[in-house]
């Protein structure tokens, strides 16, 4: 479970930065099919190991 504490920053990280190319490829008006992608599963990789943290604690 530790290797948590320095997974999801990381995926922090990777979210945030794929923000910044959604919104940057949003206002050019390219595609952003790939980001839209990778921002759903950035977040679901975000949301999976707070849920883990939930059920240990509602156990």
């Amino acid at each position: 479970m530790h290797y948590l504490l320095l997974l999801y920053p990381v995926i922090a990280v990777l979210w945030f930065l794929n923000v910044v190319a959604l919104l940057e490829k949003m206002k050019d008006g390219k595609n952003y099919h790939n980001q839209k992608l990778l921002g759903a599963v950035y977040s679901f990789f975000l949301s999976v190991p707070v849920l883990m943290i939930l059920v240990r604690v509602y156990e």
